[in-house]
This record gives structure tokens, C-alpha cells and sequence, in this order.
């Protein structure tokens, strides 16, 4: 998964005003992280360790991650006992996850 493209992303959502906000679906809010911190964070949360095939770009503020997988479809996920199989899909891909967002 190319980080850079998650970045793009995130920060045309930021342009528009997207930061952080209720989710029309589960977890029921987000805050999205700001793109120069996407490869920190995901260090520091050893995604690669504990979620092979992820990549988080943000979190519902309270210990769940909001990630992305290598067809860009968007889970979301607990910080404690992260594992690829306790990912719960919420959209099919980042544009209907987008259209979730409120701002």
C-alpha cells in the first residue's frame, strides 16, 4: 500500500475541514491524523507488527484505529489486541468512507 496516496487523501479531507467529527456509521466519530504524522503513528501503534496488510490514518478518539487495508477499504480496529482479524469493515473504499464523515 503506498503510504503517500493515504496522505493525499487525508489531507484533501483536512483542506475541506474534515479534522475530526461524528460517523454516520460504527465507530461513530473520527479524528483524522495530520499527514506528516501517518508513518509515526503507525510505528508507534506497530501496525506492520500487529495488523500486517494496514495502514491507520486516524482513530475515533477513543482506542479505536480507523485503517485502511490494500484495497483501500476502511475498518476500524481496537489499539489493545489490534490484530488483522479484529478489523470491522465500515466501507468499501475511502470515498463512501468520506461521505460517512460529518464535519
Amino acid at each position: 500500500m503506498n503510504i503517500e496516496v493515504i496522505k493525499q487523501v487525508v489531507k484533501s479531507w483536512l483542506e475541506e475541514g474534515y479534522l475530526e467529527g461524528e460517523l454516520a456509521v460504527e465507530p461513530e466519530w473520527y479524528v483524522l491524523w495530520r499527514p506528516e504524522e501517518l508513518e509515526e503513528f503507525n510505528r508507534d501503534y506497530q501496525i506492520d507488527e500487529y495488523a500486517p496488510g494496514f495502514l491507520a490514518f486516524g482513530g475515533n478518539g477513543g482506542g479505536e484505529l480507523l485503517v485502511v487495508n490494500k484495497s483501500k477499504e476502511v475498518f476500524y480496529m481496537p489499539c489493545i489486541g489490534m490484530a488483522p482479524d479484529t478489523a470491522i469493515k465500515i466501507a468499501n473504499n475511502l470515498q463512501e468512507f468520506k461521505g460517512y464523515m460529518q464535519q
